[in-house]
């Protein structure tokens, strides 16, 4: 009943309770567990399939990216569907020469000599790298180029060639870049040299003792030098960062015989074993360049890896290297042992250091040649002392005497 705003009801508060459920109180706590455990079940069958997904996609990816590796590693065609990129061949060839960009200090270089340096760089690094080495190693050989890719900030002081304008920026066209500039350099530079090095803008030369070395070989012959590595072939190749020198009968065989030739001189991503493999095609292999203490003349990594034989680091390039190299420098450590490691790397008779800084370059330059000449001139020392004691003695005689 209502009255107003008010309503009124005759039934008992338990009469007002909700009808009784159909279910029991018994059997919902079941329904709900056993809907529970659908639920979960679904949720575990989910996170199964979740789980069997990812595997099987990591194995898939981790497999394809192995024989992607091991095909551009080997230059074996692995995978139909990831050829090997040997169109450079038609890409990257001499109708490119045609329009390079030489210096007036590049014009100016010598024709003949002893030793023609050259370094390979870009434009990223024209206000930073190219500057420490113009300015220091390359400049004390016989003649010293520069191939870059295009002329900016660079000014006509810089002998520079644009031999690598309108060529891709990559890792894996280090192999076009230097076939093209070894050919470059024999046809348009000078193939009047005893001796081609090649080095990087993070490389450190010391041309003396480069120049000391060659006069006991013959450039008559075809020599290819360097730090000798063993990976991947059996008759080795020279590590392209810390520098590789090419005698004037090698560079020959190279440009005119073997620069066109797919068979003998294959792609390969890494430009220093493509070449090593292009050479030893011919029978051209690397010479064996440590010193009679077995000491390496060549260091291809940073000093201080070199000191503490921390070489793990280089080696990892890819995931997938890294269980092989681990595998491989265990007995590399071994073989290399004491005069690999340790002060015995700084000898007199060492070449060339690899992945320097340009403040660092400029240090070393400065250590050899400003700060040292006067540790040269050790012979001088004995007649300072005596030039020094006769002043001495000639100044004691005109002193007053102390007074105390």
């Amino acid at each position: 009943m209502k009255i107003g705003k008010f309503s009124f009801s005759n039934e008992s508060e338990e009469d007002q309770k909700d009808p009784p459920s159909l279910i029991s109180s018994t059997t919902t706590p079941n329904i709900f567990q056993k809907n529970i455990r659908n639920l979960r079940s679904v949720g575990f069958c989910a996170d199964e399939y979740r789980f069997s997904f990812i595997i099987v996609f990591a194995i898939f990816f981790f497999g394809a990216y192995f024989l992607y590796q091991v095909q551009y590693k080997t230059g074996i065609d692995i995978i139909p569907l990831f050829p090997i990129d040997d169109s450079g061949f038609d890409k990257y060839n001499e109708h490119l020469l045609g329009s390079v960009k030489v210096s007036e200090s590049a014009k100016n270089q010598p024709k003949s000599g002893s030793l023609l340096c050259w370094a390979m760089t870009t434009s990223v690094y024209h206000k930073t790298r190219v500057p420490a080495i113009t300015e220091t190693w390359l400049r004390r050989c016989d003649a010293g180029h520069l191939f870059t890719n295009s002329d900016r900030f660079l000014n006509a002081s810089t002998p520079y060639h644009t031999v690598f304008d309108g060529l891709p920026e990559s890792y894996y066209k280090l192999f076009w870049k230097t076939r093209l500039a070894l050919l470059y350099i024999y046809k348009h530079v000078s193939k009047d040299f005893d001796w081609y090095f090649k080095g990087d803008d993070d490389t450190y030369l010391i041309v003396e003792n480069l120049q000391r070395y060659l006069a006991t070989l013959d450039p008559n012959k075809p020599y290819f030098i360097g730090y000798r590595l063993s990976r991947r072939t059996e008759t080795g190749y020279n590590a392209g960062g810390s520098g590789y020198v090419m005698s004037r009968e090698a560079m020959r065989i190279f440009a005119e015989k073997l620069f066109n030739d797919k068979e003998k001189c294959p792609y390969h991503e890494w430009e220093d074993y493509a070449i090593a493999q292009c050479l030893a095609s011919v029978g051209i292999v690397p010479l064996d360049s440590r010193d009679e203490k077995g000491r390496q003349r060549f260091l291809p990594w940073r000093p201080e890896q070199h000191f503490y034989a921390d070489l793990t680091r280089s080696f990892q390039m890819d995931p997938i290297q890294i269980w092989v190299t681990n595998f491989y420098l265990f007995f590399l450590k071994t073989r290399i042992s004491a005069p690999f490691q340790g002060p015995a790397i700084y000898h007199e008779n060492l070449i060339s250091m690899h992945h320097l800084y340009p403040d660092e370059i400029r240090l070393i330059d400065g250590l050899l040649y400003s700060i040292a000449r006067g540790i040269w001139r050790q012979g001088d020392l004995e007649d300072i002392r005596n030039e020094t004691t006769t002043v001495s003695t000639s100044m004691d005689d005109t002193l007053p005497p102390p007074t105390i």
